[in-house]
């Protein structure tokens, strides 16, 4: 039986002292155990980590791969949308260059009835007139313009020479003096060049030309 006294602890008290200790050794060996069981765990996550680096560079890879893939597929619509304007504008151009090719005729017809009419003051003409001016306005609203002739330098991607005429003005040597049939450029394009007389100067003119040089 423990006995009590100043310098001596109670019994109760070293019991304590000796559970503590216990417990504190366990722990100890608890800690190393885990130590040892991670240096194992470690190597596995080294590994696991390098498998998941060999995933993501083949994730990558394959993002790299589709996203190619979409960048040609999208240049690929992008040129199938341009080529699909253009021959959409290409077929419109062209139906309407038809249309204005029929009509033009009519259009000429206007002109001579006009030009043959000595009274301008009857109603007949100015009716005529009025349908003349009407059916010139449509034209330009598709973009159809008249190719200036006369005085005009021959051009040979606007006018067609159908003859010669001499002259003797020397301002006018090579250039239009008289419009056969007026031509048309639509859209920028010549649709039917203006059918033309050319002024050449005469041989005498050129000659006193010459002398005068």
């Amino acid at each position: 039986m423990c006995r009590e006294n100043s310098k001596a602890k109670p019994c109760e008290e070293v019991s304590q002292e000796k559970l503590c200790c216990k417990d504190q050794h366990d722990e100890i060996e608890d800690i190393i155990d885990m130590a040892d069981e991670g240096d194992f765990n470690v190597e596995e996550l080294m590994k696991e980590k390098a498998a998941l680096e060999g995933e993501l560079a083949d994730l990558k890879r394959q993002y790299d791969a589709l996203y190619s893939e979409a960048a040609r597929i999208k240049a690929d619509f992008h040129n199938y949308k341009k080529r699909t304007e253009s021959n959409v504008e290409r077929l419109r151009n062209s139906a309407l260059t038809e249309i204005m090719l029929e009509l033009l005729p009519v259009v000429d017809n206007f002109e001579r009835a006009l030009n043959s009419e000595e009274d301008k003051d009857t109603p007949l003409y100015k009716g005529v007139s009025m349908i003349y001016r009407q059916l010139l306005s449509i034209i330009e609203k598709f973009d159809m313009a008249p190719i200036k002739s006369i005085g005009e330098a021959f051009d040979p991607s606007l006018h067609e020479a159908v003859a010669v005429e001499e002259i003797f003005d020397t301002e006018l040597d090579g250039k239009i003096v008289k419009e056969i049939q007026r031509g048309y450029i639509l859209k920028g394009e010549v649709i039917r060049p203006a059918k033309v007389i050319v002024g050449k100067l005469t041989d005498e003119t050129e000659e006193e030309v010459g002398k005068d040089e």
